[in-house]
């Protein structure tokens, strides 16, 4: 995948408004497979009515210079850009994840080892209950806002 070193904002700017509708999640499938895909295996990947419409959103995104055409008729991912709600995830091991689900995770495993380490050492009480509070709202903030995310992503 290739990117632009400069101007990657300006970029960003000029294709949100082109980006965006079954367009866009057209760009999230290839963006989670990464691998080239056809036609026929994104309309059934997203539902799409028929193959032209399917074709007609690859096409668009070939002319935004995002995707290329191969040889073999299926298409590949050529650049990555955040816009829209994708700005609010994070690539990791093919999987696009929410942000928050990082700090939902440091938050939880905190409050764990913190509970943990209140049965082995003494503490005290107020002490205990600040920690585990703060925690825990960590936690729960987080949670919430990577379930919102995740549950609006491009249904």
């Amino acid at each position: 995948m290739v990117g632009h070193p400069l101007g990657e904002n300006s970029l960003e700017t000029e294709l949100e408004p082109d980006l965006r509708g079954n367009t866009l999640r057209v760009y999230w499938y290839m963006l989670q497979q990464g691998q080239s895909v056809g036609v026929r295996e994104v309309q059934r990947a997203i539902g799409m009515s028929s193959p032209s419409v399917s074709s007609h959103h690859l096409n668009k995104l070939v002319g935004m210079d995002l995707i290329e055409k191969q040889p073999d008729n299926s298409y590949e991912l050529k650049r990555v850009v955040k816009v829209g709600i994708l700005r609010n995830f994070v690539a990791y091991r093919g999987v696009l994840l929410p942000r928050y689900s990082f700090v939902a995770l440091f938050f939880t495993v905190y409050t764990i080892a913190y509970i943990a380490l209140t049965m082995v050492a003494p503490i005290g009480l107020f002490d205990r209950y600040v920690a585990i509070a703060v925690g825990i709202v960590g936690a729960l903030f987080a949670w919430f806002e990577t379930y919102r995310l995740w549950k609006i992503k491009l249904t």
